[in-house]
């Protein structure tokens, strides 16, 4: 995994914003606050940094100066789409897949929302005013974080299994047929366990 600058990082956050279905626009306010939690996430899931910039304990929030500079002449309102199609080339597999895990868990809030979280995060908290919020603070921070945000990402995957079982109950009569006729084996003492309904009746 490459290293990137925090503009590449914010691009792929422009870019993508309409794939959630956030409360407000990405603004100068929000592409921080995003830009940070990737950065922490993938400390603690790769342990290395997502981009070179620093991060740095700002009065109000923690901020990446370069992209400060870089959007402040939009204030508090949305910043437009990159002019430029993105090349996702740029980004590998497991970047890609880190970015899409910050979009959904955090692109959602509003940029409000976003910075009180990070005022009552450590990492923040226990950084002098206009010092540099260090790798290692993050990673400590952020590795419990992970494990939330496995467990979160395996029940989705539960949920769509759930959803998928589902729909095929409702429109495959076969399938239907064969669960039915399975769950009924079992009630009836037949099997011991759903496995050997499973192996017994293969076409489900």
């Amino acid at each position: 995994m490459a290293i990137l600058r925090a503009a590449d990082v914010a691009n792929y956050f422009l870019a993508m914003q309409a794939s959630v279905q956030a409360v407000d626009r990405i603004t100068n306010l929000k592409i921080q606050k995003l830009c940070y939690y990737a950065q922490g996430l993938s400390l603690a899931r790769f342990h290395k940094p997502l981009f070179f910039d620093d991060i740095q304990h700002w009065q109000n929030r923690p901020v990446i100066s370069s992209l400060w500079r870089e959007y402040r002449s939009f204030g508090s309102n949305p910043i437009p789409l990159p002019k430029q199609p993105l090349n996702v080339e740029t980004y590998s597999w497991e970047t890609r897949r880190l970015l899409h895990d910050v979009m959904r868990t955090f692109g959602h809030l509003s940029a409000w929302e976003l910075r009180n979280r990070t005022h009552a995060e450590p990492p923040w908290i226990d950084t002098r005013d206009g010092s540099s919020i260090t790798h290692q603070k993050m990673r400590d921070y952020f590795e419990p974080l992970v494990e939330d945000m496995k467990a979160f990402s395996q029940q989705g995957r539960a949920d769509d299994t759930g959803k998928e079982l589902a729909h095929k109950m409702a429109n495959d009569p076969k399938f239907r047929e064969l669960t039915e006729r399975g769950l009924a084996d079992l009630a009836a003492g037949r099997y011991s366990s759903l496995e050997d309904v499973r192996r017994s009746l293969g076409d489900i």
